[in-house]
């Protein structure tokens, strides 16, 4: 990106931030930071921290071995370096004696305690959940976020058009991870950021890690693979039956249509609230909403949960150029799990869905 488009993106947070009375925005390393200045550094134990304040430029506190990118920051940044020798002291008191720290300022979640800690050592500063700020900005994205989100979904669609070639009864969970991790960075991906395989029962623990399990003839193996391409991030879960199961195929079938009909109502303009009661609602028919037990989507961007939230009751209305996943699952606590779930976008005329691995049932076979 252009420099130009860094400094547009700061402006829109200097305007957010007065609209919502702070004085200023405090970021850590992450997806933040590589929003604001694309500088992507790692959250370690050093006091590292951007402030952006309403008026005026950018201040950093920053260890000297880490400092070097932001000084070629496409915004103007002024930095306080600091070393290992002689602590972060120091920098935080250039930082209070160079910076305005009066009224209110809104620090992003992700920020550990220590940083806060060495920060209200220094300076007697207001904080408040900046989150709602920083996230808010992100939420629509630009043309070239446009483009990194859709070329991450392709590159994650092949991917899962893979699996049925990678699937074996006997295999367990783990080899199957490492197989599919291997095939994500080959297809082209930058990272792995989160890798699920959930076979037979451990498939209604929607969020546990792969484990010894062997895979199993007649159960159901959950697979959630999310990736990242330039740090923008595709999520896809699709689900699969080794040999027969009627039941399994029963609910897979409420499933997908549940996923349709909120895909169907994701569109510009409509509540969040409305999209997660168009699953919710469908699996309530059949007594199957007991076993859905999270939200129907999450926002995607530099994180792979991030606003907007497609929770049962939301009131956030969808504007174009969001990004969400759409994701209805059916978790029978003790015997299996099904969930589908693909990556969508709102648009001018309504929505368009950006990951594209088959999902009729059998697909795989």
């Amino acid at each position: 990106m252009q420099a130009a488009g860094y400094r547009f993106r700061v402006q829109k947070l200097k305007k957010r931030l007065g609209e919502e009375g702070l004085q200023g925005a405090v970021m850590v390393p992450g997806p933040n930071l590589r929003y604001y200045t694309g500088g992507n550094s790692i959250l370690l134990e050093r006091p590292f921290l951007l402030f952006v304040s309403k008026e005026g430029e950018a201040h950093m506190v920053a260890p000297e071995l880490e400092a070097g990118p932001y000084r070629h920051s496409p915004i103007p940044i002024r930095i306080h370096p600091w070393t290992d020798n002689e602590g972060p002291g120091k920098a935080f008191k250039e930082l209070t004696s160079t910076l305005e720290l009066g009224g209110m300022w809104g620090v992003e979640g992700r920020a550990p305690y220590l940083f806060v800690y060495h920060l209200q050592k220094h300076a007697r500063v207001k904080l408040a959940n900046g989150e709602p700020v920083l996230q808010g900005v992100r939420e629509t994205k630009d043309e070239e976020e446009i483009r990194l989100m859709r070329r991450s979904g392709e590159i994650l669609s092949r991917v899962f058009k893979k699996i049925p070639s990678l699937l074996k009864v006997g295999m367990s969970e783990l080899e199957l991870a490492r197989r599919l991790g291997d095939e994500t960075l080959a297809q082209g991906a930058e990272a792995v950021s989160d890798l699920l395989v959930q076979s037979g029962e451990r498939g209604a623990d929607p969020h546990s890690l792969p484990s010894r399990r062997k895979l199993k003839k007649g159960e159901s193996v959950v697979v959630d693979i999310s990736t990242s391409f330039s740090g923008y991030v595709a999520d896809i879960t699709r689900t699969f039956v080794l040999g027969a199961s009627q039941e399994l195929e029963n609910t897979y079938a409420k499933v997908l249509e549940a996923e349709e009909r909120a895909i169907k109502q994701a569109r510009t303009g409509v509540t969040v609230g409305s999209v997660d009661a168009a699953a919710r609602g469908f699996l309530k028919r059949y007594g199957l909403d007991r076993y859905f037990i999270h939200r129907t989507g999450h926002g995607l961007g530099l994180e792979v949960h991030e606003a907007p939230y497609i929770v049962s009751g939301g009131r956030e209305v969808l504007r174009e150029d969001m990004f969400f996943t759409i994701e209805p699952g059916v978790y029978v606590p003790g015997k299996s799990g099904v969930r589908i779930e693909d990556d969508v976008m709102s648009t001018k005329g309504g929505r368009d869905v950006i990951t594209n691995p088959p999902k009729e049932y059998g697909w795989w076979n």
